[in-house]
């Protein structure tokens, strides 16, 4: 299980957005029946967690709920990816269950507790202190990992009209869920606000306080499932994409997260030079990576504005240099090209499928970005900031975001990532419970908008997936 408190370029951005925040709100309040719990010293040995689910990767912080102090971070694989990679998988995978009379909900909801247990155990063996010591935990997720947490059969979500059986807050004993734990601590997962716009964006909208924020605002979460907030002078409106998982380097032929080893940055002149995080020998290319290398083989000629890459023999035709031409291999489909020739491993490739995803899942994230601004009637030249929640936003070159169609061409210094904005407000949920309160005010007038449905989005969607 990795320990993402060794990445010192995550924690600063999630501590200097945690204490900027902690100002403006009071801690929670610990009740008698879990004071009373175990005999411990509650003037300091008080913890909390919030959990960040996501489809793919889940991000666990340990707060002192006595000091509000952040203590530790810890981050894991999800382990339901062995069902699919997307939602929709996962969904389909708890409906065939059903029909054989095999509660498949029940066991994604087991691995996903057993996740979370190790990340406990881990916490507490780091940091000395007892699991009976936690009392209180918070959950993100989009809806279908909450609906899966809670062990909920998510099957409403893969029909119109996407229902989901709960939407709000909900409050649960986490024993009940076998969360090792004090057996007396109260769990809340934060409310959903339709069928594929889940908790976690219900909490980048606590930590950038959307709904105070002036002018034409734009929030992201890239994720597997990306989901979007538009604000125009506190109107909000969202919606949900399927981006797919390809910028955390799932569906990716050698895509990986944003791990040690992993390539994060791309640049290709008369050759080719990467960076990897941790300067690690290099195993595979995350999200940031994958826009760095995308945008250079656009500039580089090395591949066309609607996502074919050239043959060596275009390549060569062209005149482009012959560093560069003897990487591209293939023909078709199985066209690619080299990125790292890899002497103890396998190479490192992009591939033209690849390049099928990049413009799959940036098509829908600018697709739906377009659309909200349009029924917000406020054009990109209007647009004030755009934040990016996720690890993925702590790493991404903003320019060549912007430049390969991922974000709307606004000027880069309008771009701001905000890290893991989902575990900040999960973290403001734990610490307050008036936080807890604005969120199930919030979503209840944010306006959801169906894309599936929407001509808008399927005309915009089109036209985003060129570069």
């Amino acid at each position: 299980m990795e320990n993402l408190q060794a990445d010192a370029r995550i924690l600063p951005v999630l501590q200097e957005a945690i204490a900027a925040k902690r100002r403006k709100f009071t801690l929670v309040t610990l009740n008698e029946e879990i004071l009373s719990a175990e005999p411990v010293d509650s003037t300091d040995r008080s913890y909390g967690i919030a959990f960040d689910i996501g489809t793919t990767t889940v991000v666990g912080i340990l707060w002192n709920l006595v000091t509000g102090e952040m203590v530790d971070v810890e981050g894991a694989t999800n382990p339901q990816s062995v069902f699919g990679s997307d939602v929709i998988s996962r969904i389909q995978h708890c409906i065939e269950g059903a029909r054989e009379g095999i509660n498949n909900t029940k066991v994604m909801q087991e691995k996903m507790v057993a996740c979370m247990n190790e990340m406990i155990a881990a916490f507490c063996k780091r940091n000395g202190i007892e699991n009976t010591e936690i009392y209180d935990v918070t959950t993100v997720g989009n809806t279908t990992m909450s609906h899966l947490f809670l062990g909920i059969n998510p099957a409403s979500l893969a029909k119109v009209p996407f229902a989901p059986v709960f939407s709000g807050g909900v409050y649960y004993r986490c024993s009940d869920l076998g969360l090792h734990v004090n057996p007396h601590a109260k769990g809340y997962v934060l409310p959903n606000i339709a069928g594929h716009v889940g908790s976690d964006i219900t909490a980048v909208m606590l930590a950038t306080d959307l709904f105070n924020v002036p002018g034409k605002t734009i929030a992201i979460d890239i994720g597997t499932n990306g989901e979007i907030l538009v604000a125009k002078d506190g109107e909000v409106k969202t919606c949900s994409t399927a981006a797919g998982p390809a910028f955390e380097g799932a569906c990716i032929q050698c895509g990986m997260r944003a791990a040690k080893g992993a390539i994060e940055k791309v640049v290709i002149k008369e050759d080719v030079q990467v960076s990897t995080i941790d300067n690690a020998d290099p195993i595979g290319i995350c999200g940031s990576g994958l826009i760095d290398v995308t945008v250079q083989l656009l500039n580089a000629g090395l591949m066309e504005s609607n996502g074919n890459l050239l043959t060596r023999e275009e390549a060569e035709a062209k005149g482009l240099p012959e560093s560069l031409s003897s990487r591209l291999y293939g023909e078709g489909v199985e066209k690619g090209f080299l990125l790292v020739k890899n002497e103890k491993g396998d190479d490192i490739v992009i591939t033209q499928k690849d390049m099928r995803e990049v413009q799959l899942a940036k098509g829908a994230i600018l697709g739906g970005i377009l659309t909200l601004m349009k029924k917000l009637d406020f054009t990109v030249d209007e647009i004030d900031q755009v934040y990016i929640a996720g690890a993925f936003g702590n790493y991404i070159d903003k320019t060549n975001a912007i430049t390969m169609g991922l974000l709307p061409a606004v000027s880069p210094e309008k771009v701001i990532s905000i890290g893991n904005g989902a575990g900040v407000g999960a973290s403001m949920a734990l610490l307050s419970v008036d936080k807890r309160k604005d969120a199930e005010e919030k979503v209840k007038i944010i306006e959801h908008v169906e894309l599936s449905q929407d001509m808008d989005f399927q005309e915009y969607y089109i036209q985003s997936m060129l570069f």
